[in-house]
């Protein structure tokens, strides 16, 4: 699921390809003369389809009665992450003055993200199972722009309106029961973000954005009859999500060129050279998504175990240099890069039994990481459309606080340093002369993490052992500028 971004890009890399096969032939390079916004007209009414790939990042807490139906404070806190693919269509207007560019946009999105978690099982008694569901989501937003001739720096934001599905169970083990209900929110709120938009041919232009959303907070309840008496099993959660996409835009009237010109949108800009070695910066937001099981051991035996996941989330920024080989439109290259992180989450849990202090936290905290990747691009104008991939490494730290009873208080952890791979894409645009700016997501894969911890326990002497385990995957959002040496050219054929 989390490749459909990549198939997005292909797609339009592919479709670009096909459309300029017939005039394609490698030209000699020039030297290039400065980007002007009057070269290309942004204003007008536009439509457009896109995909793309979410991921949320949803703190919750759920509230379950203890021990004979005494209420337990305070309840168990997971993150909910509903990830998966999205789609939909978006129409907009934009109104150019000089190089700045004003807009409004709307879109709707169609959603399969879903996130499930398994929780209070360390009595073996009660299980509370959730599942939650974006199912779709509009927008509606202001465009600030920046037109650097044929390719469109934005910044977007407004209103956001969203569907919710949530499923909720509790299984009893004693009584043999099972009670569960589902829950449907429409939720409002607002969005953020940024993309780059590039002339691709004729009226058709390609972009690549990422939207922060916050819908709010939503609280769902229901009760269960017991012997004695009810208990009530409430699941609160916020509800955060970040998007990346990739869409196409086909804009209605007038023409591509300043209104001295009579040619198509398709020569609006000269190809530009990508070719040379680059240094660059970025910074973005890293959003986790590791599942993972968490289980306890004592003398008394061991409890069934619980399942959630863990998002850390956080700021990222570092710097990156690569070299690029184009050959007429098409580019293939090199790049590495070393990325500080402060992504952290944590979950608190065990904590039916805190009625005998006896709870434990896990914080998870991703402290750096790099990658070494190739990339495929594909040129139009003064845009770069690339897909990456490659190699990964980095700093994953898994630490726990147990309660092993009243005044026993245990903190441990576990740093581990490990290797995987990423995959990706992303828009990189030419600003001024050497200089050029990109917007990229990339998802981290680095295996999986297995730590178990002893701690001392006031009711299971000497010892009980804790075991946190799952993978860690990261999906990152960022947005950089680059420095090109030798950047005096562009190709003169376009």
């Amino acid at each position: 699921m989390k490749k459909e971004l990549f198939v997005e890009l292909s797609m339009l890399i592919g479709a670009t390809a096909a459309a300029r096969a017939a005039d394609l032939s490698q030209s000699p390079y020039v030297k290039a003369p400065p980007l002007e916004s009057g070269l290309y007209d942004w204003t007008g009414i536009y439509l457009g389809a896109n995909v793309g790939y979410g991921v949320a990042r949803d703190q919750s807490t759920v509230g379950f009665p203890g021990f004979f139906g005494a209420p337990v404070p305070p309840p168990e806190s997971v993150t909910q992450a509903p990830a998966g693919w999205l789609g939909g269509l978006q129409a907009g207007y934009n109104k150019q003055l000089g190089s700045l560019v004003l807009g409004i946009e709307g879109d709707w999105q169609w959603s399969g993200q879903r996130d499930s978690a398994c929780v209070f099982t360390c009595d073996d008694e009660s299980t509370v199972r959730i599942e939650q569901k974006p199912r779709d989501f509009g927008t509606v937003r202001g465009r600030l722009g920046y037109a650097a001739g044929s390719v469109l720096f934005y910044l977007t934001g407004g209103f956001a309106v969203g569907r919710v599905d949530a499923n909720v169970a509790l299984v009893r083990a004693l009584e043999r029961t099972v009670n569960a209900a589902s829950f449907n929110h429409t939720l409002t709120g607002g969005t953020v973000g940024g993309g780059i938009e590039a002339a691709l041919f004729g009226n058709w232009t390609g972009k690549v954005e990422y939207l922060y959303m916050d819908l709010g907070r939503v609280s769902d309840s229901f009760s269960t009859a017991i012997p004695g008496g009810t208990i009530t099993t409430r699941v609160t959660s916020d509800i955060r999500e970040h998007i990346v996409r990739a869409g196409l835009n086909y804009r209605f009237g007038g023409v591509g060129l300043a209104s001295t010109e009579t040619k198509p949108r398709a020569i609006a800009a000269a190809l530009h050279s990508w070719s040379g070695f680059y240094v660059g910066a970025n910074a973005g937001y890293g959003v986790g998504r590791d599942r993972t099981t968490f289980g306890r051991a004592t003398a008394l035996g061991s409890g069934l175990p619980e399942t959630f996941t863990i998002a850390p989330g956080g700021a990222v920024g570092g710097g990156q240099l690569g070299y690029n080989w184009q050959f007429a439109q098409w580019l293939v290259g090199v790049e590495t890069d070393l990325q500080a992180a402060h992504q952290v989450d944590e979950a608190c849990v065990g904590a039916c039994e805190l009625t005998f202090n006896t709870g434990t936290t896990i914080q998870r905290t991703l402290g750096w990481f790099g990658t070494a990747r190739g990339r495929l691009g594909y040129a139009t104008g003064p845009a770069l459309l690339y897909m990456t991939g490659g190699a990964a490494y980095g700093q994953v730290r898994t630490g726990i606080t147990d309660l092993g009873g009243a005044g026993v208080v245990s903190s441990v952890n576990a740093t581990h340093t490990k290797g995987g791979w990423t995959l990706g894409g992303g828009i990189e645009g030419a600003i001024s002369g050497p200089w050029s700016a990109k917007l990229e997501y990339l998802y981290v894969d680095l295996g999986n993490v297995s730590d178990t911890f002893a701690t001392p326990a006031l009711f299971s002497p000497p010892l009980r052992t804790t075991t946190v385990a799952g993978g860690i995957h990261d999906h990152v959002f960022r947005a950089g500028v680059n420095y090109r040496f030798g950047a005096d050219s562009i190709v003169a054929k376009y």
